[in-house]
């Protein structure tokens, strides 16, 4: 029975902290993840309606003419056509001969008793391109710019408090002007809610929308600095250059988004930096995949880059405001597509094992079902088809939220690079400590056995044969070496050689070129995951059954157990 050491249970003890001391590490990290998760997933909960609410979403008269006296609550509105919001009115407005303009929306709204005590809040969705909100003739509000200096902010939810003294005991008209160039609509919900209410539902509405934009718009503008250092200092990672492509091309299509001041100007330039920005990035995208999954797919490349320029120039040389909807349909049809084959390339990467698949691939298709979603967003748009997809109809952008999963995936693509490259480092230093150890001990021990003087009397020439004879072992050892070719090749009888050898090294010659194999074949079991099989053979031994004998003789310890026994060591 073998009794139980204090050093065995040291060893125990040490072994299972550090297991311990790796579940919490883990554990640690997961909740972190959770917690910022639960951050940002927990303002999209709280967009819920408020409890009390007056709906104001149905129908409103509609008028494509823009007259200031629209907003007067006494204005007889009878003749005015009827829509439906939410919704789009572009293809009313088309089939009026009118595709850019300024149109009024106006609806009559019966507020009771119970709510006119306090200040309203007149919650209106998202307003396509730039509105002026009236409640009952006086300005509530309004976001953008009307021409002639237009300014979109098509994606900013329209929360605006109307006074209580603004409020009529019964009926009250609210009344919309409306800027509109390709985009005309009004989505999300649409309802009057008390203070507290509306305190909590716009400043949700604004994070989630907008918000959210800017926090995109910050991690991107850290990581592309990050990530520029990294190819700047490693021009061979190819994946980082595109990696920084797609950040420059995002930032235009997050600003769009969620700006607040008239970056590119005009809805009609707005539109072309968007669209070349959209195709752009799913154009990077799937070229950064191909680098970081490593899939050789040359010719894929060259179509994807020869779209982006056909785009280009289609952009700059035939779009005007007339045909902007037309052909934005199917340039958002066509880079929708784009994104169902970066989701394949992930699918397709996970199958093949492929490097960092394991890693990145869930936020890869995180990112790319983000944008897909996204691209049915600006069909719905433009095409005025009003896609639903499964019962599911995508009106909110969500690319700004999910451009985070590809930050967070590609992090930690280069984090795991790192931590791969220091642990080869630190095992080339390890392997070169062993070899600069084994070879100083190797040329010590040359070195003395050229020294040594032999027990008996030995003549100047035989002393220096055999002084040949051990330079010619330590530079030949890894392969056949007989004891008739030593003989011969310092022309002496193989038993005279035998005895001489003895004499002057203390060691029979076999015994000597066994330890030098034996050694040479530990290095590689502690360095290598080599098969024994092989390492027997590599280092001159001629079968395994007679490496498996000699091996304990210098090592006390099978090749099997001494391999078990150094990779223990080295885990603990």
């Amino acid at each position: 029975m073998r009794f139980l050491k204090l050093s065995d249970l040291a060893g125990f003890r040490t072994r299972y902290s550090e297991r311990y001391s790796h579940i919490f590490q883990w554990g640690f990290l997961a909740c972190c993840i959770i917690i910022v998760a639960v951050l940002i997933i927990a303002p999209y909960s709280k967009t819920r309606l408020p409890e009390k609410k007056i709906d104001v979403s149905g129908h409103w008269k509609i008028s494509l003419e823009d007259r200031p006296e629209f907003a007067r609550p006494d204005f007889a509105d009878d003749d005015w056509d009827t829509l439906s919001f939410p919704g789009s009115f572009m293809s009313y407005a088309e089939k009026k001969g009118r595709y850019k303009g300024v149109c009024w929306i106006r609806k009559k709204v019966t507020i009771p008793m119970d709510m006119i005590s306090e200040d309203l809040g007149l919650c209106l969705g998202r307003i396509g391109n730039a509105d002026e909100t009236y409640v009952n003739g006086i300005k509530s509000g309004g976001l953008g710019d009307f021409p002639p200096h237009e300014f979109t902010m098509w994606n900013h939810p329209r929360n605006y408090l109307v006074p209580q003294r603004q409020i009529a005991l019964g009926e009250n008209v609210i009344a919309v002007r409306i800027s509109y160039l390709g985009i005309g609509e009004i989505l999300g919900n649409m309802f009057i809610t008390d203070t507290r209410g509306f305190k909590r539902y716009s400043v949700s509405s604004a994070f989630t929308q907008i918000v959210m934009g800017y926090v995109t718009i910050a991690m991107g503008a850290a990581l592309l600095m990050v990530f520029l250092f990294f190819y700047l200092r490693r021009y061979e990672y190819r994946e980082y250059f595109y990696y920084c492509l797609q950040l420059c091309f995002g930032l235009p299509v997050v600003l769009s988004v969620c700006s607040y001041w008239p970056v590119f100007g005009s809805p009609h330039t707005n539109f072309l930096v968007l669209a070349f920005s959209w195709v752009a990035l799913n154009v990077a995208h799937p070229i950064f995949l191909h680098r970081i999954y490593r899939l050789e797919r040359p010719m894929v490349e060259k179509i994807l880059w020869g779209y982006l320029g056909l785009c280009l120039f289609v952009g700059l040389s035939s779009t005007t405001e007339a045909n902007i909807r037309s052909q934005g349909v199917l340039i958002i049809a066509i880079t929708t597509a784009i994104g169902f084959y970066n989701f394949s390339c992930n699918v397709t990467a996970i199958i093949r094992k492929s490097p960092y698949a394991k890693i990145f691939s869930f936020f890869g298709i995180t990112v790319v079902s983000c944008a897909i979603h996204d691209g049915f967003v600006y069909l719905n748009k433009f095409s005025g088809l009003d896609i639903h997809l499964l019962g599911y109809h995508p009106t909110m952008m969500i690319f700004h939220v999910g451009a985070i999963f590809l930050y967070t995936g590609t992090a930690l693509v280069l984090v795991t690079r790192f931590i791969s490259m220091s642990d080869e480092v630190e095992k080339l230093n390890f392997s070169l400590e062993n070899f600069i150890v084994e070879n100083t001990l190797l040329s010590e021990k040359l070195e003395k056995l050229l020294k040594k003087k032999p027990e008996t009397a030995m003549s100047t020439i035989a002393e220096e044969k055999i002084k040949n004879v051990i330079r010619f072992i330590n530079d030949n050892y890894l392969t056949e070496i007989t004891r008739e070719s030593l003989a011969e090749s310092v022309g002496v009888h193989p038993d005279s050689l035998g005895k001489q050898f003895k004499k002057y090294t203390g060691y029979k010659l076999g015994d000597y070129i066994n330890e030098l194999r034996v050694n040479e074949a530990a290095r590689r079991l502690r360095e290598e995951d080599s098969n024994i099989i092989d390492i027997a053979f590599d280092v001159g031994f001629e079968s395994v059954r007679t490496f498996n004998r000699i091996f304990p003789k210098f090592m006390t310890e099978t090749p099997n157990s001494y391999r078990k026994i150094y990779q223990s060591q080295t885990s603990e």
